[in-house]
């Protein structure tokens, strides 16, 4: 009889080895029943839970957690595969030492389970936000992949940067055919214009906007939704834009507003700024606040006026008569550039007179553009 390689295995010496491993593991190891019971601890896990022992029993995990997880045992004994990981990188922290546990707990077989302890109260902060960081990041990805509604994150160019699967089921889409896509090239033409007015006004201050509309699916389905688009917020020379669509089959796209169709229009100051230069600073406060005194009582009730970004005003109009609206856009541009020639000094006066501000074919592209 020719002895296999395993014939000379020493079962001892290995059973040896191994304990010898786990009393110098520098991290606590227990072995637990099902029930709560220690079987087997580590000198680490010892050292760290002794704190915890009040009455100087260790005998039982969840009693000495009871305070720091009191669920612990109703989680453990609700897991019904045969085996896995229960819980992992369980933080506990115990108030009146200040010590951070970082718990693990794995089930070996329905008889048998294993928890991993460790101090991590020293990890620095740094690496502690870099795990925090890590964690949310996961899970808020988690999340977005996971919502009913469909989603887009687009970049302030147009440019989609990552959709959820609600999305790519409504479009028809996969996630490696939209990311990198313009979303306008999913969107139907925005004829009356009420999409890019509403789009100029929330580069300007930050709102979101909701507009009704028919998107075409890969299949050729026509879906009505209603698409909202919200920034993200960060960094202002680059905003990232939050786009949903919701199912509104009630409402014909396009048909939300009839006929009047809402129009932003942005009257800029950049222009005469810059004709007055230094001196700008010093009366702008003043000028803006007579300005928009002015301008108001040009609109109608229903016409909302607010001041946006970089020394401009935003118009929304309720009406949808664009040559009415031009008229009082014209108007309003003629009683700023009158507010600042007249109210501020013949210098001032002849700076704005000699300069080419409120040119009414530049006011909208720069504010948008700035």
């Amino acid at each position: 009889m020719v002895n296999g390689p395993d014939d000379n295995f020493d079962c001892a010496a290995a059973y040896e080895a191994l304990v010898e491993f786990l009393y110098l593991a520098p991290v606590g190891i227990i072995k637990f029943l099902p029930g709560g019971t220690i079987e087997m601890a580590n000198p680490a896990a010892a050292q760290l839970l002794m704190p915890l022992a009040t009455d100087g029993d260790m005998s039982d995990i969840y009693a000495l957690l009871r305070d720091l997880a009191p669920d612990l045992r109703q989680h453990v004994s609700r897991f019904e595969p045969a085996n896995g990981q229960i819980f992992d990188q369980m933080q506990l922290a115990i108030p009146a030492s200040g010590i951070t546990l970082m718990l693990d707990i794995n089930k070996i077989d329905p008889n048998t389970l294993m928890a991993v302890v460790q101090n991590v109260t020293d990890l620095t902060a740094a690496r502690r936000e870099v795990l925090r960081q890590t964690q949310s990041q996961r899970l808020l990805a988690s999340v977005f992949m996971g919502i009913n509604t469909p989603v887009a994150v687009v970049r302030s160019d147009g440019f989609i940067l990552i959709t959820n699967l609600a999305f790519q089921g409504l479009i028809g889409y996969d996630s490696m055919s939209l990311a990198g896509l313009n979303i306008a090239a999913i969107l139907p033409p925005d004829c009356k214009g009420l999409a890019r007015a509403a789009r100029t006004q929330q580069m300007l201050d930050g709102s979101c906007y909701t507009v009704q509309m028919e998107v075409v699916s890969k299949d050729g389905t026509r879906i009505c939704v209603s698409m909202n688009s919200s920034l993200l917020k960060g960094n202002d020379a680059k905003q990232s834009r939050v786009v949903t669509l919701v199912r509104d089959p009630s409402t014909a796209a396009g048909h939300s507003s009839g006929h009047q169709v809402n129009k932003v229009e942005v009257l800029s100051l950049a222009p005469m700024r810059e004709a007055i230069g230094r001196d700008w600073d010093r009366i702008s406060s003043r000028g803006m606040e007579i300005a928009e005194q002015s301008i108001k009582r040009l609109l109608r009730p229903s016409d909302i006026l607010k001041r946006g970004k970089n020394d401009s005003f935003i118009i929304w109009f309720a009406d949808g008569d664009e040559s009415s609206n031009a008229a009082i856009l014209l108007r309003a541009r003629q009683l700023v550039r009158r507010t600042f020639t007249t109210e501020f000094g013949s210098k001032i006066g002849a700076l704005v007179q000699a300069s080419s501000a409120l040119d009414p074919g530049s006011a909208l592209a720069a504010a948008a553009l700035a």
